[in-house]
């Protein structure tokens, strides 16, 4: 398989995490919007600004990453066309720092579910319990999201790394 392929895979898993990303955010906005209509109770009311915060971020959030990851695929096109060689070293290097970030990211979020149970527990009434649980929500999306984009990021950065490097012509070596 072409280095570019394995490119493109990765690519449109993120796109596929974005668009899921996206969708839990939509899903948060109708729940606060349906806790605006129909919640009778001080905590339903408390959910209401919390979630169309938390909803607003990973809907964005969601609509980010697939708008980024799209425009990457054309750019990624465009320099595996004009350098195949410079294309499989700078993936090489970009994921070699992707693959760096990914603790301080898993940390991150582990700190904000933390401080979202300290809230939780510590901040009686409604709304440090609503805050409470929008940082421990959001803490916990991005912990599984993060998890299957390192996943595929890992496996990605083996295949490129153990793929034999094209020569400047584009062709593989033991291609005819």
């Amino acid at each position: 398989m072409d280095v570019f392929q394995y490119t493109l895979k990765w690519c449109r898993g993120e796109i596929f995490m974005g668009k899921l990303f996206a969708l839990f955010g939509v899903l948060i906005l109708l729940v606060a919007i349906f806790y605006w209509v129909f919640g009778s109770t001080s905590f339903a009311k408390a959910l209401i600004i919390p979630f169309l915060i938390l909803g607003f971020f990973c809907t964005s959030g969601g609509l980010g990453m697939v708008y980024t990851n799209r425009e990457r695929i054309l750019a990624f096109e465009e320099q595996h066309l004009t350098d195949p060689a410079g294309f499989v070293a700078t993936e090489k290097e970009r994921l070699g720092e992707l693959l760096k970030g990914y603790p301080r990211i898993l940390w991150g979020m582990a700190g904000v579910v933390f401080i979202g149970l300290c809230c939780f527990l510590l901040w009686t009434g409604p709304y440090g319990r609503a805050v409470g649980l929008t940082l421990m929500l959001f803490g916990i999306s991005v912990l599984f999201l993060t998890h299957f984009s390192e996943e595929r990021a890992r496996l990605y950065h083996q295949l490129i790394v153990n793929h034999p490097t094209a020569d400047s012509s584009g062709r593989q070596p033991g291609d005819g």
